[in-house]
């Protein structure tokens, strides 16, 4: 069954829509390298925008892994045409951003789950959060929702597609939930082992893997070896004095603590530690909900994408500083 999905308006540079991020990776990257790293589940591609800077520290951002957060991939093709251009896909500059720009090896993945971007709206800004979780999880063919494991202790790994009147945007198009690992020698996730693969060997020190909620706010490690323990808190410290000097809401490092909380199952970030022997962080930007007043002040949509360009470039910053090179060398020697 195929669902039409809900038309919203969205400003030019709020690029989310999958077609026309497709179309401007096609016809637009000319600084940086297009690589195609498979097809997802469904067939569309996958892939990633290299800018080479030759002895600079390898670090990439991943947007959409999840589909019903379309500012991760808004802002990912700002990044790219940041890069691209000098200036955002709004025309704006970003100084300090483009220092750290130019002292790195950037990879940029804007889509890592396409099909799960296919199925909802490009924007759920304005909207409830209600609106959103349906988005995410599915519909059964019943009508009940597909079951949404945010916050669970035994979450979803799996949901047949031929059970569901449509597959939300947590879960890829194969109907694998796209951050969630029963295994951490390979993921059943293809587009997520299609990034496994394409890591492999290009000594990456570090990903920030951009997601959304309703707030702005990085997770702590808690998992990974104690060393990485005091990067993350360096990162909430210089994050919360640039958020907090442009009247920005930042919470705290979710999780953590002394020591810090571990997480009940295992995600992407366990599986490319394991394997890539490199620190991933996740970071949720806000989505621009309405009905909460803890969601206040509210947002505009520009905001929202300048929130997740800001704390690129606090990680970008710990990269040029070899934050990351150093505790990677520790946790796994040389």
């Amino acid at each position: 069954m195929r669902i039409p999905v809900l038309q919203v308006a969205t400003p030019s540079f709020w690029l989310s829509s999958l077609g026309r991020v497709q179309d401007y990776l096609t016809r637009h990257v000319n600084e940086g390298v297009l690589h195609e790293l498979g097809s997802s589940s469904l067939g569309s591609p996958i892939r990633a925008v290299e800018y080479p800077r030759e002895g600079c520290p390898k670090l990439m951002v991943v947007g959409g892994c999840h589909g019903h957060e379309p500012g991760t991939v808004a802002s990912s093709m700002n990044l790219i045409h940041l890069m691209e251009t000098g200036t955002d896909l709004d025309g704006r500059e970003h100084p300090a951003l483009m220092k750290g720009l130019e002292r790195v090896h950037l990879y940029v993945v804007p889509c890592l789950n396409p099909d799960g971007r296919a199925v909802c709206p490009d924007s759920f800004y304005a909207q409830t959060g209600a609106t959103c979780t349906l988005y995410a999880s599915g519909v059964q063919k019943n009508g009940d929702p597909i079951p949404y494991d945010s916050g669970a202790d035994e979450p979803l790994y799996y949901f047949d597609p031929k059970e569901a009147a449509f597959v939300g945007g947590q879960f890829t198009g194969g109907g694998y939930a796209a951050n969630r690992r029963l295994s951490l020698e390979k993921s059943d996730a293809v587009e997520v082992q299609r990034l496994l693969d394409f890591v492999q060997g290009l000594d990456i020190e570090a990903v920030f893997d951009l997601h959304a909620c309703g707030f702005n706010f990085a997770f702590q490690v808690g998992d990974f070896d104690p060393v990485y323990w005091p990067v993350l808190r360096e990162w909430q410290r210089r994050a919360e004095k640039v958020f907090g000097e442009k009247g920005r809401q930042l919470s705290q490092l979710n999780g953590d603590g002394d020591p810090p909380k571990k997480s009940p199952y295992h995600n992407n970030s366990h599986l490319f530690y394991e394997r890539g022997k490199l620190l991933w962080i996740f970071y949720e930007g806000r989505q621009g909900y309405l009905g909460r007043r803890s969601l206040m002040p509210f947002p505009t949509e520009w905001e929202i994408i300048d929130d997740y360009l800001t704390a690129v470039g606090v990680f970008l910053e710990l990269g040029v500083e070899g934050q990351y090179a150093a505790a990677n060398g520790k946790a796994f020697g040389g």
